[in-house]
């Protein structure tokens, strides 16, 4: 293969990586609106392909059509099509159509190259896993609603016994019993919905790296080895930028994987994900972090140690959004049949008890708190909060550890 033609091919299997990568950080921003996100996703889809220049894209999804400009119904159309479903919705299904507008010469698939129905086969996988995504998302907003319609109904009709008859005191307290069920239910399913959102990243990101990866790896390897023969003729220059590209593709892959879903957290355990995730912090934030391990830790069951995971990382992201601190130390031990998990920082501080009363506002920075809380309360545990103004913060959560060893919980 000469030069030229193997420039060629790195450069089209670097747009095929490139739209795999932006639709996957697309679908991660979960505050997006769909038909916005749908939009750009279809808009970036020509540029993948081998013939840009006379190539529309058509997406179909949740009952909506989102299509370039160009599209058209043509001889040349290659598609994938996928489906989901939720407990209680009927299943949905999308489509991704790429068309040319005009013939080219026959390649794999009629003018279509192997590799683009990889491509497209593959985006049709991401946006199935969210497609299944938003409709457990419908379901849970479906039940809530049916939840709100009846604590409201069963408030009223006890106000109004009340008012009349003594013996409702008994019917209220069902009541009460009732909702606090429903609560815990609640509870158990944004647990549930966690640890999916959790297994999709995990997908998401060792498909990343067991075929991009892999993939670059390989391009890599050939590159060097092509370097190495072609040392005195002439395309050293080249081949050295092709390097380089390679090299910026592999650690964009890494990073991207990483903030997927860390394997060190499935493969090592809570304690090397949490050196992990202090390694991350100092180097993408500049905040310098402490990670302190007991002796003898527990073994975690895998939701325990995605939840506690996860809710050191949102305690370490309120600390760079708003402590303005020199440093962060988080400390997880285990402590008379306790897990105890703290992120403290010499940061500005704050006032604990004006923070509880708006717990639930994005705004105040204390929404992260107020998640981390409901996590913590559906396993039988809680968190202190030690701070105030100038004198830095300190978040503490405790678990029993019967709820998060693993076998146990």
């Amino acid at each position: 293969m000469g030069e030229s033609s193997l420039q060629h091919h790195l450069a089209e299997r670097v747009k095929e990586l490139t739209a795999l990568h932006g639709t996957a950080r697309l679908l991660q921003d979960t505050a997006r609106p769909v038909g916005e996100l749908m939009r750009q996703i279809v808009d970036a889809l020509p540029d993948a392909w081998q013939y840009p220049e006379i190539c529309g894209a058509r997406l179909t999804l949740l009952g909506e059509v989102h299509a370039t400009v160009n599209f058209r119904s043509t001889p040349w159309v290659q598609r994938a099509v996928f489906s989901a479903r939720a407990d209680g919705l009927p299943a949905e299904e999308g489509q991704i159509e790429v068309c040319y507008l005009e013939e080219r010469p026959e390649a794999d698939e009629g003018p279509f190259l192997r590799e683009e129905r990889a491509l497209i086969d593959s985006l049709a996988e991401m946006l199935r896993m969210y497609l299944r995504h938003q409709l457990a998302d419908r379901a849970t907003r479906v039940g809530q609603d049916a939840l709100e319609r009846l604590v409201a109904d069963r408030t009223a009709e006890l106000q109004a016994a009340n008012l009349a008859l003594r013996e409702e005191i008994g019917e209220h307290r069902r009541a009460r019993a009732q909702i606090e069920r429903h609560r815990a239910q609640l509870r158990r399913l944004g647990a549930q919905l966690a640890m999916a959102e959790a297994g999709e990243r995990r997908v998401i990101a060792a498909d990343l790296h067991d075929h991009l990866g892999q993939a670059l790896a390989f391009i890599r390897l050939r590159l060097a080895h092509l370097a190495g023969d072609a040392m005195f003729s002439g395309f050293e220059s080249s081949l050295e930028d092709l390097l380089t590209l390679v090299d910026r593709a592999i650690r964009y892959t890494r990073n991207l994987t990483g903030e997927l879903s860390p394997p060190v957290l499935y493969e090592l355990g809570l304690g090397p994900a949490l050196d992990w995730l202090g390694e991350q912090f100092t180097t993408k934030h500049g905040l310098p972090v402490e990670v302190r391990l007991g002796a003898e830790l527990p073994s975690l069951s895998q939701a325990a140690r995605v939840m506690l995971w996860k809710s050191a990382r949102e305690l370490l992201t309120n600390v760079v959004k708003h402590a303005r601190a020199r440093r962060a130390v988080v400390d997880l031990r285990a402590e008379q049949g306790e897990l105890l998990l703290s992120v403290a920082d010499d940061g500005v501080g704050f006032e604990p008890s004006r923070a509880e009363a708006t717990a639930a506002s994005a705004e105040t920075g204390t929404f992260g708190l107020f998640s981390v809380r409901e996590r913590l309360d559906h396993l039988g545990g809680g968190f202190d909060v030690r701070s105030a103004p100038g004198a830095g913060t300190v978040v503490a959560l405790r678990i029993p550890l019967a709820a998060v060893e693993e076998g146990k919980g």
